[in-house]
């Protein structure tokens, strides 16, 4: 039986070999964006797209370890669309200028409050409020507001402690408008 140190030696030499191949999959992510500004093509989020990735890279997983593997999968794919959202800011400005219409976001904030609606599914609230962990910023409220005549979404106001004027939260901002429905950002204190 190996020794503890023995087996951390060789988990540090995995972790470097997955941060290379983490690093050359960001490289083609913002080989991805870079081709949908050219054709003006915004859509960053593709759900059918990331289910049959998940569903192709997990099918050779062995079960007791295919919930963890696709976890991690996950927050790959949910960390190379946040990535992909800040170059789309930082190349199309008007995107993000286009929902913050009538906010003043020159002016620092304590909060942000906003309101979306997302699908009625499992985890779908969480996903955004691990997007907001991702970004650094914490929560100050989540307010379920209710849910559509059919139940196949709800709409939720959420209150975000950060400042609007910093670039991070106005990224931020922009992803959440675009993996929601009926953004609004309601105020800014």
């Amino acid at each position: 039986m190996r020794s503890l140190d023995e087996i951390r030696v060789d988990i540090d030499a995995i972790d470097q070999k997955i941060q290379e191949s983490l690093m050359q999959r960001l490289n083609c992510s913002e080989e991805v964006v870079h081709a949908k500004i050219r054709d003006r093509n915004f859509v960053i989020n593709r759900p059918e797209r990331e289910s049959a990735i998940l569903e192709q890279l997990g099918k050779d997983v062995p079960d007791d370890r295919r919930d963890c593997y696709l976890a991690i999968v996950r927050k790959i794919t949910e960390t190379s669309r946040m990535y992909q959202y800040g170059i789309l800011f930082e190349q199309v400005p008007e995107l993000f200028q286009d929902i913050a219409k009538g906010v003043d976001c020159s002016e620092s904030s304590e909060t942000v409050t906003v309101q979306l609606k997302r699908p009625n599914i499992p985890n779908a609230m969480s996903a955004i409020l691990s997007m907001i962990g991702d970004y650094g910023f914490d929560m100050e409220r989540l307010q379920l507001l209710g849910y559509s005549e059919d139940h196949t979404a709800a709409s939720f106001e959420l209150m975000i402690h950060g400042d609007i004027s910093r670039t991070h939260m106005q990224k931020l901002l922009l992803q959440l408008s675009m993996e929601t429905d009926d953004f609004h950002i309601m105020a800014v204190s």
